[in-house]
């Protein structure tokens, strides 16, 4: 039902700041969408490296209720593999975004590092492929590890947090066709955390799902505010209309007042997936942003 990558949907307070620096510095490139002057309405929609991300112009930003803290269900961070970890930090703190975690090795045998865009969503840079603690798809891992490492930053995955393991997969499987790859537990983590790695749609987009043995807390997310930052997961679908009902039917829910031909429906633990008519994605078309070295 999911034909093509899904991708992040990231709140601007300005399109030309964040242009600037998902362009400038991370590596991005305009595929397509309207890049609107400030206070208008505008989306620009990049590739990195081949895969799609958009930026959301929000005319006039509320609080954001998002906290740093992976006990509150909803989306989390949106990660960015790359080859050179250090290089490329370097270069992110070089344009002065403050990090909430400095490159270091973490279980399952990666490199990452975390930090915030202009707007405070939390990116993640990742060097490396997970050793999963259990394996669910041999073939899903060996097409993992068999894509080079990118020359610059390229979209690997968005992360969400939830309340119901069991629940959320059956909905991910079932509405939209997910694969599960792998799981990662954290064995020192008195939280119990665990992350479930799942391969969406047809395309190579990765799904991180975190879940406790703690509680947590409930998605901040509401339909009618409009903050900056990681706003929605979109689904590209051939029948948009078809897979929102299937989502329904999975265990998904509508916004409060929304009808069903708005396009979202959210998840078992409230966040927003837009389903949007499949659109062809040229890697490199439109206004190319610069194609930074990770020295530079």
């Amino acid at each position: 039902m999911i034909n093509a990558s899904p991708w992040p949907v990231i709140g601007v307070a300005s399109l030309e700041r964040s242009l600037d620096f998902y362009c400038g510095v991370l590596g991005c490139h305009v595929a397509g969408g309207e890049a609107a002057q400030d206070g208008g309405e505008g989306r620009a929609l990049l590739t990195s490296e081949g895969r799609p991300l958009m930026l959301e112009l929000v005319a006039r930003p509320e609080p954001s209720a998002w906290v740093n803290d992976d006990l509150q269900s909803g989306i989390r961070h949106v990660a960015f593999k790359v080859d050179d970890i250090d290089r490329w930090a370097a270069r992110v703190k070089d344009a002065g975004a403050p990090f909430t975690l400095e490159p270091r090795d973490v279980m399952g045998e990666v490199r990452i590092a975390f930090f915030l865009d202009p707007d405070g969503s939390h990116l993640e840079l990742v060097q490396g492929n997970v050793r999963y603690s259990h394996s669910w798809s041999d073939d899903l891992i060996a097409a993992e590890r068999a894509t080079p490492a990118p020359a610059s930053p390229r979209l690997d995955h968005a992360a969400i947090s939830v309340a119901d393991l069991e629940r959320t997969l059956a909905f991910y499987r079932r509405g939209t066709g997910a694969e599960v790859i792998g799981q990662l537990r954290a064995d020192d983590d008195p939280r119990g955390f665990l992350i479930t790695y799942l391969r969406l749609g047809a395309g190579p987009a990765i799904l991180e799902v975190f879940s406790f043995d703690a509680p947590v807390l409930p998605n901040p997310w509401q339909p009618h505010r409009t903050p900056t930052g990681l706003l929605r997961i979109a689904l590209p679908a051939g029948d948009p209309a078809d897979t929102a009902q299937s989502l329904i039917a999975a265990g998904g829910s509508l916004p409060e007042h929304a009808r069903l031909d708005a396009g979202v429906v959210l998840d078992p633990d409230a966040t927003p997936l837009e389903i949007v008519a499949r659109r062809g994605l040229a890697s490199g078309t439109g206004k190319p942003g610069p194609a930074p070295q990770p020295g530079g």
